[in-house]
């Protein structure tokens, strides 16, 4: 009776942790593999920023982005010297230097400076998977990674069909500061050479700032 005891614990115990490996597997089957950030791509992006006694207003523009170039560029309407203009702002990491050219009614005006802008370019080696969640009604995978001796809390959300960004949400909850990138049009694919180059002509003007 003893041995036929043994015997069935065993095989009890056998057939849990067979029962549990299935489960598991189901599990780690239905969850992603960790995001990749695109190497080329241009989107329109709403960018919001919130603080403390500080208002910011939602900014608009497309942004554009080539790792092989290892440039950026965003343009939009931009407010400057209390006037509206429209501007292109170029980041050449090569030379860790940031361009910031305003156009309005035939004129122009080219600045540069060290970089000093923060643009979303994410590294996803410790983020958890949460789950599936919906923006604008699209399905998305939700990760978040949660600094908590910075006290920084980051979510990304990709889209489940294409695996393309959807939203960034950086949230410095000590300060009560936070920022968000909501993503459209997004196009992935190597970008023009053109597009990350300032004329010749606008390019001799520009002065330090």
């Amino acid at each position: 009776v003893s041995t036929q005891s043994t015997g069935e614990s065993k095989m009890k115990a056998t057939l849990i942790l067979l029962i549990s490996f299935f489960f598991v597997s189901i599990i780690l089957a239905q969850q992603p593999t960790k995001p990749v950030w695109p190497t080329a791509f241009s989107a329109s992006v709403e960018h919001r920023r919130h603080e403390p006694f500080e208002r910011h207003e939602p900014r608009f523009h497309r942004f554009y982005y080539d790792s092989v170039k290892n440039k950026d560029k965003i343009t939009g309407i931009e407010e400057w010297h209390a006037e509206y203009y429209w501007a292109e702002r170029i980041f050449d990491h090569n030379i860790q230097r940031e361009y910031t050219v305003y156009y309005q009614r035939g004129s122009s005006a080219c600045f540069y400076r060290s970089i000093n802008t923060t643009l979303p370019k994410p590294n996803f080696a410790n983020v958890n998977y949460i789950g599936q969640s919906l923006i604008n009604y699209e399905p998305v995978y939700h990760w978040i990674e949660t600094d908590r001796t910075r006290g920084i809390t980051f979510q990304y959300f990709e889209t489940v069909k294409y695996r393309e960004p959807k939203r960034i949400e950086v949230s410095h909850d000590r300060e009560g500061r936070s920022e968000t990138w909501n993503f459209f049009e997004f196009d992935s694919c190597p970008q023009d050479p053109e597009l990350f180059e300032i004329p010749a002509a606008i390019r001799n003007t520009c002065n330090p700032y």
